[in-house]
């Protein structure tokens, strides 16, 4: 039977994970006591589905539908699952009894997921004993709970600003942004991406600007307009501080260097100056391009004025504006053409199905392949107050004999008003392109081991490159005019408007290149040292700002990639990643791009195998070399 429907109403969440838990411990005692890949690693791996399935449900519906409640219940999971992993990888008998099993025949993927699986027991205290044992497995339960909060409180902080304001303080607002904030009690603002984006780029009132501005970079702090108890500091310290003691328990002087054990770089200093070198190459351009803005804007800038007269500026170099486009990209149309790119890409069928799912906003798509029904995605679009900020993928299942792959897609985009459907400015659908990369990565798997299929396994600085990837067919004239079709007219985007998205698609490049850098650079320093994060940030600075940040600001107090999420000391993987994607999308293209061998082949060697082989192998397997920086610079536009 194909098992495709989560289920989304979990109930005795706690006894579950209890009694599941329970099981796989006994599934492990088993496991250690075989001798071949049947007896080992399948049982394994068939428990590892069922424990994946229950948390992941969890997680998302902690993430996407937060309440109290629930997350009081979720909280009490994160312990037990935390202490059962910890049991399973501090387990020296199963320690051996893959050791041994590597000395069997297998095949190249099984030899590939057993040395992974050897490695992540020595990076997680199989060698520990007594003590420092007890200690080790108390810090990733604690690190667990903690990121939890950090999430907790970055949601709860953005929710409690909003401002009620009169139409008139909204000048320079259309119909679309205007749409966005209307309530029956009249305007209302707020931390919302959608909105907060909006007030940046279209406010001409440069106070309330200033006022948004400040609200959103000191949320979950102790300078922060909302609540003192969402402040986010002391947890963002106790994380730095946990993670620093786990390497140094572990034999690392460091953090970054206990990650990069796992990832494709060689050290920190591989990074490090991989960074620098894309700072020093980008600064001169990014310096052009800020004095270009300072000259049109005519007064001292303030961080709360860059998007405003960026699109000022960027309307006046190139003829248009954000809110020119975004009628002829509502979400159906932009749906149906990325469906149809992605079918010419890989050969696929994507369709929409009707099924109750966890939210009246999520579509259910189902993905097939030769009338072969091979996985489903759930597509949560719109933002909402119980939802985290940001954008993402989440698998929910992934392949395993008639079980097909699952993943959820979220972002948090401008829902449907009351007189016109949701209208996505093209920022917003690179995004929705990125996050399907991720999730064709999960769903196109033909690796039917669980602990490497899709991304599982894959290492995380190469997780972003079929996303990145995916991002630079958004460009593409073909694909514009399948995403493209007017709410009124049902015309497709003129072909000069799309010379002018062309034109102006490196628009500030250097400049957002700086930025990435910057978040690089002081993410892989905080993990590779013991003073404050804040300092840190400070010295990082001197090499990539190019203007002063104000006093409020503590955007790290809500960077949820690196306290909550997968990405600390591992942020440069967007960079190290978009130079793959760069690398692989200009190699497929002048082999005859979407729908030629090389595309399938990108499907074939990288997607389809996931993390069972090496990834750069892999890579080189489909492109026949190993990629350079020079194709990211070009991507960017940027000059080195």
């Amino acid at each position: 039977m194909i098992n495709l429907t989560p289920n989304f109403q979990p109930k005795d969440i706690v006894k579950a994970i209890e009694l599941l838990t329970q099981e796989g411990l006994d599934v492990v005692k088993n496991a250690s006591l075989g001798n071949d890949w049947d007896s080992v690693v399948k049982p394994i791996d068939e428990f590892e589905f069922k424990l994946g399935r229950l948390s992941s449900v969890n997680s998302h519906l902690n993430a996407v539908v937060f309440n109290d409640e629930f997350n009081d219940e979720y909280e009490k999971t994160l312990p037990i699952i935390t202490n059962f992993y910890s049991e399973v990888s501090s387990n020296k008998d199963l320690y051996q009894t893959y050791k041994d099993l590597k000395k069997t025949t297998l095949s190249p993927e099984q030899q590939h997921i057993v040395q992974d699986t050897i490695d992540g027991f020595e990076l997680s205290g199989v060698g520990l004993e007594g003590k420092v044992l007890e200690r080790f497995k108390a810090i990733k339960e604690r690190l667990s709970l903690l990121s939890n909060d950090f999430s907790k409180n970055s949601l709860k902080s953005t929710n409690e600003w909003k401002k009620i304001v009169t139409k008139e303080e909204l000048s320079g607002y259309g119909e679309n942004e205007l749409a966005k904030v209307k309530t029956e009690q009249g305007y209302e603002l707020s931390l919302q991406v959608p909105v907060y984006m909006d007030v940046m780029t279209y406010l001409d009132n440069r106070d309330l600007r200033e006022e948004v501005y400040k609200a959103y970079v000191s949320r979950a702090s102790e300078v922060g307009i909302t609540s003192a108890e969402f402040d986010n500091q002391k947890i963002m310290n106790e994380i730095l501080a946990l993670r620093l003691e786990m390497s140094k328990i572990l034999g690392f002087d460091n953090y970054a260097q206990l990650s990069i054990e796992s990832k494709m770089v060689k050290s920190t200093d591989q990074v490090v100056s991989f960074l620098e070198d894309l700072v020093d190459k980008s600064k001169p351009q990014s310096q052009s391009e800020l004095n270009e803005l300072s000259e049109f804007a005519g007064i001292q800038l303030k961080p709360w004025d860059l998007g405003f007269y960026s699109e000022q500026l960027k309307e006046s170099k190139f003829g248009f504006k954000k809110s020119d486009l975004t009628p002829y990209f509502p979400e159906e149309q932009v749906l149906n053409g990325l469906f149809s790119t992605i079918e010419n890409l890989y050969k696929v069928n994507i369709k929409k199905i009707k099924e109750e799912s966890y939210h009246a906003d999520v579509n259910v798509l189902e993905i097939s392949s030769n009338k072969d029904v091979i996985g489903r995605i759930y597509l949560d679009l719109y933002a909402r107050e119980d939802k985290r900020g940001g954008a993402w993928m989440a698998d929910y299942q992934p392949l395993m004999q008639d079980n097909k792959p699952v993943a959820f897609v979220v972002c948090n985009l401008n829902s449907p008003s009351k007189d016109k459907p949701a209208l996505f400015e093209f920022d917003e659908i690179v995004t929705i392109f990125h996050e399907f990369g991720h999730a064709l990565h999960h769903v196109l798997t033909k690796v039917e081991y669980p602990c490497a299929a899709g991304i599982a396994g894959v290492p995380w600085d190469g997780v972003e490159l079929p996303s990145q990837y995916m991002e630079f067919f958004c460009y593409e004239k073909s694909v514009v005019k399948k995403i493209s079709k007017h709410y009124q007219t049902g015309e497709s985007l003129p072909d000069d408007l799309y010379e002018k998205i062309i034109a102006s698609k490196n628009f500030q490049s250097a400049m957002g290149m700086l930025r990435q850098c910057e978040f690089s650079l002081w993410d892989i320093k905080t993990h590779t040292s013991n003073i404050d994060t804040y300092e840190v940030l400070s010295k990082v600075r001197e090499q990539t700002a190019l203007m002063d940040s104000i006093d409020e600001n503590r955007f790290l107090n809500t960077f949820g990639h690196i306290f909550a999420g997968g990405y600390a000391a591992g942020y440069f993987s967007y960079k190290w990643a978009e130079v793959l994607a760069a690398d692989a999308y200009y190699y497929v293209k002048d082999q005859g791009g979407i729908g030629s061998n090389a595309s399938l082949d990108f499907q074939h060697k990288i997607l389809e195998v996931g993390g069972s082989l090496d990834f750069m192998d892999q890579y080189i397997k489909f492109r026949g070399s190993k990629p350079t920086v020079d194709a990211l610079l070009h991507a960017n536009g940027i000059i080195g």
